[in-house]
């Protein structure tokens, strides 16, 4: 029970305090929470050495705005249930509708991002435009918690595919030709590939590129990056991914899931304080944490 009337007033209070103070709370409470948490701090820079090319000092730096960044993205979440579509279109503006529209040929289409801006946004655009689109979310723990991140979601005009029910949901949402939202930089799942990411070898889910190989269904990337330090504007980074399939299975799940994290590289490169990966992605970092 307290717990539940916990999230509802953290919910009220974001809602009640105007944006921009919301904002500059909650960048100061990331600079906190990075200082904090040593092992998410710890894990967040060796992700971001990656990222930096070894340069550590950079790699902090990176490091410590993700954190103020994913702060001002849980701001923009818990204040969703009163957000307009009309405000989503004012704060995320895109004309390039045609690349889902073309990409919608039958199969359906597998859009696959990553912690990357403000995901939420980025689904609301596209329910509030008109396309059909169904997110694959893992199920919290905590029921409230899951109550109130399906039900803002949902008040998007998103439908829910619970992760673990993803197989028959993610076919049935493409036989309909949907758009079917998916996150791609999640380590540490049994089914997974180890593919190429800044140049060194990660382990990231092999089921987008399964999907699509077996349903036809075309492949973009994307996310949305925030217009500058606690702007409340967006700006969008979409992409098709091109593949020609060999007819060698496993040969083309590796192949197509290095092309999607080709396409990802860029949007990171671009903005790589807004890449919130707090969980050790790369092989070779987990194997070192492992070995003690």
């Amino acid at each position: 029970m307290w717990r539940s009337l916990a999230i509802r007033a953290v919910v009220r209070l974001v809602e009640a305090v105007p944006l921009r103070i919301g904002y500059l709370v909650a960048w100061y409470a990331g600079i906190a929470v990075y200082f904090g948490w040593w092992g998410g701090r710890r894990r967040t820079i060796e992700n971001m050495l990656h990222v930096a090319a070894g340069d550590r000092a950079l790699a902090r730096r990176h490091a410590r705005r993700s954190f103020s960044y994913y702060a001002l993205y849980l701001v923009d979440f818990l204040r969703m249930g009163r957000v307009s579509g009309d405000e989503v279109e004012r704060r995320l503006a895109f004309e390039g509708w045609e690349i889902f529209q073309r990409g919608r040929a039958g199969a359906g289409l597998l859009f696959v991002t990553i912690h990357f801006g403000n995901w939420d946004f980025a689904a609301g655009r596209i329910a509030g435009y008109g396309l059909p689109l169904a997110v694959i979310t893992d199920t919290f723990e905590d029921p409230e918690i899951d109550r109130v991140v399906v039900g803002t979601r949902e008040r998007l005009g998103v439908r829910i595919i619970p992760a673990e029910r993803t197989g028959p949901g993610v076919l049935r949402a493409l036989r309909n030709n949907e758009v079917v939202a998916l996150l791609i930089d999640i380590p540490d799942i049994p089914s997974s590939i180890e593919v190429e990411f800044f140049g060194d070898t990660v382990s990231v889910p092999d089921g987008p590129a399964r999907i699509a190989l077996r349903t036809g269904a075309s492949v973009i990337v994307g996310a949305v990056a925030r217009d500058g330090e606690r702007s409340e504007r967006f700006v969008p980074f979409v992409e098709r991914v091109e593949y020609t399939p060999t007819g060698e299975r496993e040969d083309d799940v590796r192949g197509l899931t290095q092309a999607m994290l080709d396409a990802l590289e860029g949007m990171v490169r671009r903005h790589p304080e807004q890449w919130y990966i707090f969980r050790r992605l790369w092989v070779a970092d987990r194997e070192r944490a492992e070995a003690g």
